[in-house]
């Protein structure tokens, strides 16, 4: 019983997060509507893509404390109905403020529902398994989720009209609370208890825990330059197919397809790798290497290298990013499992520093240094930051698949 719970939870959760970034990404085919209907500009269209951004960055801690103060299941379903709810609020806007106001709830929704997904899905999958668990809603649902919202919402767009394309993508929000709120079972494992995910948890002592610990800000520095040149390849790579290498644009838009579907790939390979082979360490080091590696790579390429990079930086950004957000629930020493969504959320708006300035950072060196140096100036940002992970202490040995592999880093 206790098994089939297990991967009932996690099937739930998964589903969740299907709809997490769905709700993210279905306004990108409604771009053309936004701009006939509203009469918006490129640069107002930014700032909605921005808005959601937003949102997300600033919820991260103040929803791992909602989730301390209440439970991970309140705050998991306050997270998908706040999202849902910014979700019909755009759909039903008729001027660039109040969707500009929706966006930003949608941001809030999500920021407060990852934190508290992971907290419960370390709680009920720990050891050998919770960085495949993580791999599999960090990894496979997260791409699989902006996939149906970038691609499949572009038919339902040309269908429906972005109106109702938005509002059937809220409605996926509002079937997952429902089956959140009914089906989801309780985890009963005698170390965790129920206690664990239910509230009561916010205390000096528990912001302790999470504020003042020397890893959580380590690991949040080890991933700030792989986060942001992670999405700034998503957003740009491209453009810049387009500019230096005359692709045409669905040739070019295939390298951010390419580079979204390698992710699916990573999460699930990710997981695997740092539960059974290297441990979680020596797997994000690896793979934060070889996305550095492919950020140097990108001017010196043609059409066809320029594909297998994308692959490259896709797969391995997720790679790395599925041990680093399971490490919380790795200390179990130092965090309690009421503190990892807190903790996720402290590790987060730190790596959202990279993600706001590193797309800065290459447009302001590619406009006076070429672009590439701008290349170059992604891949020092992960590299140099991934050093930090040198600092941070190995976690209890009794996870680890090979301990021995994690203490060569050490």
């Amino acid at each position: 019983m206790r098994m089939n719970s297990r991967w009932v939870a996690l099937a739930i959760i998964f589903v969740s997060f299907l709809q997490f970034t769905l709700n993210w990404f279905n306004l990108v085919p409604a771009f053309g509507g936004l701009i006939a209907d509203l009469h918006l500009s490129l640069p107002q269209v930014g700032v909605v893509i921005g808005m959601f951004i937003a949102g997300y960055g600033l919820a991260h801690i103040p929803g791992g404390m909602l989730a301390e103060a209440y439970g991970m299941r309140f705050a998991m379903l306050f997270g998908i109905a706040v999202e849902t709810a910014g979700t019909v609020l755009s759909a039903a806007a008729h001027s660039y403020d109040v969707l500009l106001v929706g966006r930003f709830i949608c941001g809030v929704g999500g920021s407060v529902y990852i934190g508290s997904a992971i907290g419960l899905t370390t709680a009920w999958f720990r050891d050998h398994e919770l960085a495949t668990a993580n791999g599999l809603i960090t990894g496979v649902a997260f791409t699989v989720g902006a996939s149906l919202g970038l691609y499949l919402w572009t038919d339902i767009v040309a269908a429906l009209g972005w109106r109702a394309a938005l509002l059937l993508g809220a409605t996926v929000g509002a079937i997952t609370f429902v089956a959140l709120l009914w089906l989801f079972p309780v985890p009963l494992d005698a170390r965790d208890s129920a206690r664990g995910v239910a509230g009561n948890h916010l205390n000096l002592a528990a912001l302790r825990r999470t504020f003042g610990n020397r890893n959580l800000w380590l690991l949040g520095l080890s991933f700030l330059g792989a986060y942001g040149s992670y999405f700034t390849a998503a957003q740009l790579l491209p453009a810049y197919g387009v500019t230096h290498l005359q692709l045409e644009p669905a040739a070019a838009n295939s390298l951010g397809v390419v580079l979204l579907t390698a992710g699916a790939v990573g999460g699930a390979v990710g997981g695997w790798l740092a539960d059974k082979v290297f441990g979680v360490i020596p797997t994000m080091v690896g793979a934060l290497i070889i996305e550095s590696v492919a950020l140097i790579l990108i001017p010196h390429l043609g059409a066809t290298g320029l594909l297998i990079a994308a692959a490259a930086i896709g797969g391995m950004g997720i790679l790395a990013f599925v041990p680093w957000i399971a490490m919380p629930g790795l200390y179990r020493d130092e965090i309690e499992l009421s503190d990892i969504p807190t903790a996720c959320g402290l590790m987060l708006t730190i790596v959202a520093v990279g993600g706001v300035t590193l797309p800065a950072l290459y447009g302001w060196v590619a406009t006076r240094y070429g672009y590439t140096n701008a290349w170059t100036a992604l891949a020092a940002a992960s590299f140099v930051s991934m050093m930090f992970c040198f600092l941070v202490r190995r976690p209890d040995t009794a996870h680890n698949g090979n301990a021995h592999a994690e203490a060569a880093f050490k």
